[in-house]
């Protein structure tokens, strides 16, 4: 049973993030990188976002130093 307590809903509270999906400040960290809302059970595991993110940076580097070589 879940309780609600009254610092549980404001928005610059740490330990409860906005949901993206529901809008309510129930979003807590199941694991390091992986977040849940108490809310709606929406669920997010950051752990390959970022190699992902970081692979596409990388690569629009490499193509604009190419590019900067060739002229």
């Amino acid at each position: 049973m879940l309780i609600n307590h009254p610092d549980s809903a404001h928005p610059q509270h740490p330990h409860h993030l906005e949901c993206p999906h529901c809008g309510r400040h129930a979003v807590v960290t199941k694991a390091e990188s992986h977040y849940v809302c108490l809310n709606c059970s929406w669920e997010r595991d950051l752990t390959n976002e970022w190699p992902h993110g970081l692979a596409e940076v990388l690569s629009f580097v490499v193509t604009g130093l190419l590019l900067l070589l060739l002229l």
